[in-house]
């Protein structure tokens, strides 16, 4: 499950559709789709997204981020900028950009990482963000139209994000890192080049594990924000309904429109 869509100029883009849940139903296809960056998308990209019921793009970028990477506009879909880490908040950041701007200052991309998921569970502003992306989830209320959630890579606010959702609608957790672990398969070839021109620019064999470190999808940084869950909220149902604040409704909601 989790299949990749056919579109030729996007990294890490694949459905959410077909997962398992506890109670024995599935989540529906065409409703959720997530991704890393779509600034090189073409027409016939944009035209096969438009056909396969794209209707809303959730962009979880920084404005920086936006800027250097526009996405390609996909003329069915509207385009929501939520950036998850504050924007003035530059000590912490998923972005790729400002993780290798720290490695060269000498902080460890690992550290780094492992920053970011502890922040996911403990900053009321990424909570904040997180509450109105399921906000926008809980309006795409028509079968067979899509929410696409992205970040830069699709890996870590877009993992997250993922891990979070499939958490609601009571998929079990070892499908959930199941999905989340798919993003290292999905971008080997990307890494691979990041690698490649690093080496041709000199970067020494720390900085080269750094990249590693940066574009890895790690089952230990999952697993630092679900233990910080359990640590402060007891488990994810409490995490959804008190830190990011969904009601009981809005659970039952959820199910209602993303599983068959």
């Amino acid at each position: 499950m989790g299949k990749e869509l056919e579109v030729q100029h996007a990294e890490n883009m694949r459905e959410l559709g077909g997962y398992q849940t506890q109670d024995g139903r599935e989540v529906a296809t065409r409703k959720l789709i997530r991704a890393a960056t779509l600034n090189l998308l073409d027409d016939e990209d944009t035209d096969y997204l438009a056909n396969y019921g794209l209707r809303r793009i959730v962009d979880f970028r920084s404005p920086r981020e936006r800027e250097e990477q526009p996405d390609q506009e996909v003329p069915s879909a509207e385009n929501i900028a939520l950036p998850i880490f504050p924007v003035e908040e530059k000590k912490v950041s998923a972005s790729p950009f400002e993780v290798m701007n720290k490695m060269k200052e000498g902080f460890s991309a690992h550290e780094q990482m492992m920053e970011v998921y502890r922040n996911f569970i403990t900053m009321p502003h990424i909570h904040k963000q997180y509450n109105q992306f399921f906000g926008i989830l809980l309006e795409n209320e028509k079968p067979e139209e899509s929410v696409l959630f992205h970040c830069t890579a699709g890996k870590d606010r877009t993992g997250f994000g993922a891990a979070m959702m499939l958490s609601a609608l009571g998929v079990n957790r070892a499908t959930i890192f199941e999905d989340y672990l798919k993003t290292n398969y999905y971008l080997a070839k990307k890494t691979e080049e990041i690698r490649q021109q690093a080496r041709q620019a000199g970067v020494t064999e720390e900085m080269l594990y750094g990249i590693n470190d940066m574009m890895t999808a790690k089952q230990e940084y999952l697993q630092t924000s679900f233990n910080l869950i359990s640590e402060q909220y007891g488990d994810v149902d409490q995490y959804l309904r008190v830190g990011i604040g969904l009601s009981k409704q809005d659970i039952k909601d959820l199910r209602q429109l993303y599983l068959v």
